[in-house]
């Protein structure tokens, strides 16, 4: 997968992640955030990501912004013990704004 790949800094095979080095760092950077969030009313107070919950063709889906033109879209899978807390995050996809 992609995502995966680009996380681990594996992106010789996707040219547009390769000339940009920027994103990718910044991409990094937001995994790294939304790894080390335990609760997901932390993702509303750290206002760089714009966490939002989608609505429309995307509801069910929750979104953080990488910058101003690529976004993470993901889901959010509750533990069994409290379900306001983050366990695992599922990510779908990183994507340009507005191309969905």
């Amino acid at each position: 997968m992609y995502l995966a790949d680009l996380y681990i800094g594996k992106v010789k095979s996707y040219k547009e992640y390769k000339s940009n080095p920027q994103l990718v760092k910044q991409y990094v950077k937001t995994i790294n955030t939304l790894k080390s969030v335990t609760r997901i009313e932390q993702l509303y107070q750290i206002k760089s990501l714009q966490y939002e919950k989608k609505e429309g063709d995307l509801k069910g889906v929750s979104a953080v912004y990488v910058n101003k033109q690529y976004r993470i879209l993901f889901n959010e899978v509750a533990s069994a013990s409290d379900d306001l807390k983050i366990e695992v995050l599922e990510i779908e996809d990183l994507s340009k704004h507005y191309e969905n």
